[in-house]
């Protein structure tokens, strides 16, 4: 009885040490800011009892606590253990494999070169022999001698160009050698393709065909917004076209798989927090001084502020930066309460290689309100608007925006959600149909010494003139200095009637002007300073 014991628990203990090797499919991707999820499925066959089941091809770079993993009903997952696959990683790479391959091919014409060489140089080798032999033999008459000798000769030079020629040949397939394998020797060393496996542990009741589903989360990947915008008249709807540059350095090209794109991104500390009680005490004489002479740097620091205010230019620098689709059918868009997510029902392939690679996934036509925008004090070029009410329809993300308007490209701007407003207004380019001027008027202006105060007058004119052949609205804005000093005063002596802004210092005009018409607007304010101050930035 305990022999038949033996022999029946020996199979059991053999199918609870069986391995079985299979290949996860990798199926979908879903790519965050920072990160992304990939999900496989596979098909393995288990035999009743206990299984150790590797899963090969899945990435190398993963958070292991975000491995999940299910199988078939009837299958009882024991343990779950991530390890990295050194072994496959140069069939993962397949440059690596190509250039293997090519080392292959160069390697077996270099051994068929050097074999030809080795040939040619034992056919000199026996024709030197034969010279000698022949040299040597008695009864040999002078017309057999000089046949012999040109003979010689030309078969002399024939071979020895021969083993030039193959030595010329042998020098590049070596150097060409060496080269490939310098390469392959490189992309080992900074390797973007790692692979990884998981083994598990699987308790079967009979034998089955099982199938299994695993997902998990890597820092490796990434996809960045960009646009292209397009118009082809004022009087035509805006095109957005969404795009998105993909990069990922998972250590597994991504082949056919099925992408989304998700405006949120995986946390890996959600942990809410929680609030420690706020204690709040005096501060000892010491500290008192030393804010003292912070305070006071604070104070030289606020007069550097107050003189850079007098230049205004930051502000208004800012404000001047400022269809049927085919894609559209593939694409669909799924809000959630912490992002949302395009899913693309187009199979796409994106190698592991750490470079961007930039798919389409959304067309918007959007209606827009065309104006003109101009500050002549930074620019006399009058800037096309478009504004876009209800974007936050559209789902953007910060990204470069390539412009194209009326099928030329002019120029990049940048979107950003972020600091949008109401409306968002996208420069569409610069219209040299609108000629701006604005010009100091000398006789206007003047500097006059009253007392202890001296006292400037400054008086611009701005020109503008719509050579089109269409009325154009027009958002003017300039600017008059503002100061904080009480000994220094600035009055809006003239504004032509524009919004002024008394705490920024901002002078707006919404104009309309005819084809062919000139309007001109007049600015003029007075500064009023101590005679011994000089102001900076006039």
């Amino acid at each position: 009885m305990k022999r038949i014991l033996i022999t029946l628990l020996f199979p059991l203990s053999v199918f609870a040490q069986q391995q079985i090797k299979t290949k996860a499919n990798l199926e979908s991707v879903t790519v965050y800011n920072n990160g992304a999820q990939l999900t496989h499925s596979g098909r393995v066959n288990l035999p009743a009892g206990t299984s150790e089941i590797v899963i090969n091809n899945i990435s190398g770079r993963v958070n292991e606590n975000s491995i999940q993993v299910g199988v078939s009903s009837g299958v009882t997952i024991l343990s779950v253990q991530f390890n990295r696959d050194f072994l496959n990683t140069d069939a993962a790479n397949p440059e690596i494999k190509k250039l293997g391959d090519s080392v292959k091919l160069i390697s077996a014409d270099l051994i068929k070169t050097k074999n030809s060489k080795t040939i040619e140089e034992q056919t000199l080798a026996l024709l030197d022999e034969n010279r000698k032999s022949g040299g040597t033999t008695s009864g040999t008459n002078v017309t057999e001698l000089m046949k012999l000798t040109e003979y010689y000769r030309t078969k002399n030079a024939e071979v020895r160009n021969a083993i030039a020629a193959l030595s010329i040949i042998e020098d590049k397939q070596t150097q060409k050698l060496n080269a490939l394998q310098q390469q392959i020797a490189e992309l080992r060393d900074h390797p973007n393709q790692q692979l990884g496996q998981l083994v598990l542990q699987l308790m079967a009741k009979t034998n089955i065909d099982a199938n299994y589903n695993l997902s998990y989360i890597t820092p490796n990947a990434s996809w960045l917004a960009s646009y292209d915008i397009k118009s082809t008249s004022t009087s035509k709807p805006l095109e957005i076209v969404y795009k998105a540059a993909i990069t990922q350095n998972t250590g597994l090209d991504w082949k056919k798989v099925k992408l989304s794109l998700s405006t949120g991104n995986p946390n890996y500390n959600i942990t809410a927090p929680t609030l420690n009680p706020w204690f709040v005490s005096t501060y000892a004489q010491m500290q008192k001084a030393l804010m003292g002479r912070v305070a006071g740097l604070e104070v030289a620091d606020q007069k550097l502020n107050e003189t850079i205010v007098l230049r205004g230019t930051n502000s208004l620098q800012k404000q001047a930066m400022p269809a049927p689709s085919t894609v559209n059918n593939y694409t669909s868009v799924n809000e959630t309460q912490l992002g949302v997510t395009f899913d693309i029902d187009i199979p796409y392939d994106v190698n592991s290689d750490n470079k961007p690679h930039t798919v389409s996934f959304k067309e918007y036509e959007v209606p827009a309100k065309y104006k003109y925008y101009a500050a002549p004090k930074l620019s006399t070029d009058a800037y096309l608007l478009a504004d876009v009410i209800n974007w936050e329809k559209l789902n953007l993300q910060a990204g470069n925006a390539n412009i194209i308007f009326e099928g030329t490209y002019t120029g990049k701007s940048y979107i950003n959600p972020a600091n949008i407003q109401d409306t968002l207004s996208l420069s569409m380019g610069k219209d040299k149909k609108i000629i701006i001027s604005k010009e100091k008027q000398e006789d206007f202006s003047s500097t006059k010494f009253i007392g202890a105060n001296k006292k400037q007058l400054f008086t611009y004119l701005i020109k503008i003139r719509n050579t089109k052949k269409e009325a154009i609205d027009l958002s003017l804005k300039d600017q008059y200095p503002l100061s904080t000093e009480s000994d220094i005063e600035i009055e809006l002596l003239d504004s032509s009637g524009a919004e002024v802004n008394k705490e920024t210092g901002m002078l707006s005009w919404q104009l309309k002007i005819a084809p062919n018409e000139t309007k001109t607007i007049k600015l003029s304010y007075a500064i009023k300073a101590p005679k011994n101050k000089v102001i900076s930035g006039l």
